[in-house]
């Protein structure tokens, strides 16, 4: 496309100066239609060149300085609603779970490391899994504490 652009521009411009009569106005001619085809060849190029690398990522720069800090976040006590019961069940069940037996430990340590469990510890992996999910919804609606309710995860477990 361009080449045809540009001889097409090559030959009118060499047509409308056999126009002209008087040999310096055909040179000054000649020089303003040069001019003109660099500006338009500058133009083309400018936006080509543009098209090209408007979607692709430059070099990554250096890191900015770091921000302001935010607002620390909440430590865990219901302030508003007494019915929101203990944060974060499912880990503290675990975690005692893992005090108690320390071959859950060994599975969650197990999955933690992507390692193959062997049939005894995924059945008793699936054992404290049912557990655990019986024990979520009495722990999201407990309401007198965590140190109660990890009294009633022991007793369970115990007996």
């Amino acid at each position: 496309m361009y080449w045809v652009f540009a001889t097409l521009y090559t030959f009118f411009t060499i047509i409308i100066a056999q126009l002209i009569i008087e040999q310096n106005l055909r040179i000054i001619f000649y020089l303003a239609m040069i001019l003109l085809f660099a500006s338009l060849n500058n133009v083309y190029y400018s936006i080509k060149y543009y098209i090209n690398l408007r979607n692709h990522k430059g070099i990554k720069g250096d890191r900015g300085d770091p921000g302001e800090p935010g607002q620390d976040g909440s430590n865990g006590v219901c302030v508003k609603s007494k019915t929101c019961g203990i944060v974060n069940c499912r880990k503290m069940i675990m975690n005692s779970l893992e005090k108690l037996d320390s071959d859950y430990e060994k599975i969650n340590e197990n999955i933690k490391d992507n390692l193959e469990l062997s049939v005894s510890q995924k059945d008793k992996k699936a054992v404290m899994d049912k557990y655990i999910n019986i024990l979520l919804p009495q722990c999201e609606s407990f309401e007198e504490g965590v140190d109660k309710f990890k009294q009633i995860i022991d007793v369970t477990i115990k007996n």
